[in-house]
């Protein structure tokens, strides 16, 4: 169920088995093998200052050493609630710094090289869920809210500050589908098959179109003006503007 990240003809992925592994991507060759996950990976790793950091459904998050696999940091959520783990998200970084959002509404902040929380909140009218990305030039590290909302927060402040807002107000959402920015646009996801397009410049909506009434599972920016979209009942579109 996992999602590669491919870098430098290298693989890197998890798995259902415990293992989160480093494969050559010419001959799948195994470069190295960190057997320890405690819960399956379903997200897509992050490659950041030459580590790789991921979550799990086991409430744990890894930050490993991408050359070799050491293992570099883990945190635990403290939750006996398997559900609240830090399992979807695709994780950011910027500033030094790796971003998560999750079920439980937390958002947290790392030290990338040794996993200090520098700030962990969870706002009652910001309930953040999963859905994050981060800005072209990393000024903002995007989020969307379970009730509808899309925010910038800052990469550089000591707590969880807004810095960017828009017009974007969708309905109830659980959608943990990355946010991607693009060309000066800002493209969330829906768990209703709905895709927004926000200009970054003014936070005004740009466009919205209605692909089907499933989940968006995917997004990828393609030549100018284009965008590749993935839905849970298996349809595969191509938006243009």
């Amino acid at each position: 169920m996992a999602c590669p990240l491919i870098v430098n003809d290298k693989v890197y992925i998890g798995g259902s088995d415990g293992h989160f592994r480093c494969l050559n991507v010419n001959s799948g060759a195994l470069l190295w093998d960190f057997a320890d996950v405690q819960g399956f990976v379903v997200s897509k790793p992050l490659l950041y200052k030459n580590n790789i950091y991921f979550g799990c459904w086991g409430h744990d998050f890894y930050a490993l050493e991408a050359a070799t696999g050491k293992l570099l940091w883990k945190w635990n959520n403290g939750s006996t609630n398997r559900m609240l783990s830090p399992a979807a998200c695709w994780p950011v970084a910027a500033n030094n710094r790796v971003f998560i959002v999750a079920p439980d509404r937390y958002m947290t902040a790392f030290n990338a090289l040794t996993g200090k929380i520098i700030w962990r909140e969870k706002k009652a009218d910001i309930r953040v869920r999963e859905s994050m990305g981060i800005a072209a030039d990393e000024k903002y590290v995007y989020a969307k809210t379970m009730d509808g909302q899309l925010y910038g927060f800052s990469p550089i402040a000591d707590s969880m500050e807004i810095s960017w807002r828009n017009t974007l107000q969708l309905p109830y959402e659980i959608c943990p589908t990355p946010i991607i920015e693009h060309e000066g646009i800002v493209f969330v996801p829906s768990n209703s098959g709905l895709v927004a397009a926000v200009l970054r410049s003014n936070g005004q909506i740009l466009w919205q179109h209605k692909i089907s009434n499933c989940m968006v599972t995917g997004m990828v920016a393609g030549k100018k003006n284009e965008l590749i979209v993935t839905t849970m009942d298996g349809k595969l579109t191509l938006l243009t503007w």
